[in-house]
């Protein structure tokens, strides 16, 4: 440690400061002061007198480090030393006014020169000091400084606030209070959190701003702000322009929400694939402890959720081997589980015989059942082969799909009421009600002429 340095250190600890009457808006306790200097017992001491005003510090012995911590965090103010070992002090005052433009700097030297000072005002530096440092001086001077800053602030702020507002007002139903909290909680549907929302919509208004005049409009602290740009600017919602002071502005919505829209997709995507492989990993896991007898026994059922009817038809037909029966209303003619149906069936290797009755509508309904309409919409070939029998009813009383006389279902297959349940039975004697239910049906129902397949088979070539 030189002469100097010895100097500055006792003249700082050798004269405690006055009590100092805070004069900021804002609670000294948020504001930030990083102290360059690379004399340890300097910066411990002009610590302990910053500390005791109510500051928060935070120390740096070289500008490497100080240019660190500047990037990590925000600082109210910066007390800089003009000379440090690895850069001169000069040299990291113009750095600072690139990557903290807005941030106050004070610069310290124990070799005072009119050129010097010169310099350090002309770069940027908002105040000058000369060491040995009088801790009187030293405290009035930050707070001078810190009260300026804010009151240059508020009237901007003020003034952008209330032009923004006014504009608002014009094209908005309401305050802006409310349209911006309305937009917050929508953009947060898109992995926002409430503040990232809050301060995009309000740059968004403003157009180009500071931090401080989206703190202002937004009701934000400045350094919540601060530490919330570099994420936004990040996911590619603000771009950041150079300059004292930094200023921002908002991406174009329509880019904006693209970009978010398509960030959600990917992000739900990789969280599906996730679900997807622990689902087939628990699969495994729960069906080889799965007690597996308990299907054979007789027993009527009842299935509530579509994709457990889907399952069930779809299962019940593959195990087919001899006949499948179906009957089947109208309205429920194309619908995903018949359609399934048949393709099972067609693309069986098994032999196997198909009887369908099909309920039309009442007659004069527009979409009223005749022969070309049904082979249309099942593009049955097959008819002419008699593996396939089609019949209808004008008003079918019940939907029912039964396989080899062992298992059916029966009830709306895609019902329209969520409520509404659809019964599953392997009972034999609930089985032979069904059959005769639909061999009276059968009885009663009218045969489609197969020979219209070529007219069909026309139509489609058209």
């Amino acid at each position: 440690m030189t002469a100097q340095s010895h100097s500055h250190a006792w003249a700082v600890r050798s004269k405690l400061p006055k009590k100092v009457k805070m004069q900021t808006e804002m609670s000294p306790a948020a504001r930030a002061i990083l102290i360059v200097d690379d004399d340890e017992e300097v910066r411990q001491t002009l610590s302990a007198i910053l500390q005791s005003q109510g500051y928060q510090v935070a120390n740096a012995a070289n500008a490497n480090e100080a240019v660190k911590k500047v990037r990590a965090q925000f600082f109210d103010l910066i007390l800089l030393d003009i000379k440090l070992p690895d850069m001169e002090g000069t040299q990291l005052l113009l750095h600072f006014q690139n990557i903290a433009p807005e941030t106050l700097k004070i610069i310290i030297t124990g070799n005072p020169s009119l050129r010097t000072a010169t310099e350090a005002l002309n770069i940027g530096a908002n105040s000058y000091l000369t060491k040995p440092i009088d801790p009187d001086l030293l405290l009035k001077t930050i707070e001078r400084k810190l009260t300026e800053h804010d009151q240059q602030e508020r009237i901007t702020g003020k003034r952008l606030t209330e032009w923004v507002k006014l504009r608002l007002r014009k094209t908005q139903s309401s305050e802006f209070e409310e349209f911006l909290e309305r937009s917050a909680a929508t953009l947060a549907s898109f992995d926002m959190s409430k503040t990232q929302a809050r301060i995009y919509v309000g740059l968004n208004a403003l157009g180009v701003a500071s931090a401080s005049e989206i703190a202002s409009l937004t009701g934000i602290r400045r350094e919540e702000v601060y530490r919330t740009m570099p994420e936004l600017e990040k996911r590619g919602l603000i771009t950041r322009r150079f300059g004292s002071p930094r200023r921002f502005t908002a991406i174009k919505p329509s880019i904006a929400l693209k970009i978010l829209v398509k960030t959600r997709i990917k992000d739900m995507k990789e969280e599906a694939s996730k679900l997807k492989n622990k689902k087939d990993e628990l699969i495994s896991q729960l069906e080889k402890t799965t007690y597996g007898i308990h299907q054979e026994e007789e027993s009527i059922e009842a299935l509530s959720q579509q994709d457990n009817v889907l399952a069930k038809i779809t299962e019940m037909t593959k195990k087919a081997k001899q006949q499948i029966v179906l009957a089947s209303s109208f309205d429920q003619l194309e619908t995903m589980f018949l359609r399934k149906i048949i393709k099972i069936a067609r693309t069986a290797t098994n032999q196997i015989m198909m009887r369908i009755i099909i309920g039309g509508p009442e007659p004069g309904h527009p979409r009223e059942l005749d022969d070309v309409h049904t082979l249309r919409i099942f593009r049955l070939p097959q008819i002419g082969e008699k593996k396939i029998d089609l019949r209808r009813v004008r008003a079918l009383p019940f939907n029912l799909l039964m396989v080899d006389n062992e298992q059916a279902i029966w009830g709306e297959f895609q019902p329209a009421d969520a409520n509404r349940r659809i019964l599953w039975t392997n009972d034999l004697t609930q089985i032979a009600i069904l059959k005769m239910a639909f061999e009276n049906l059968w009885l009663e129902s009218e045969g489609i002429d197969g020979s219209l397949n070529s007219v069909v088979d026309e139509q489609k070539a058209l």
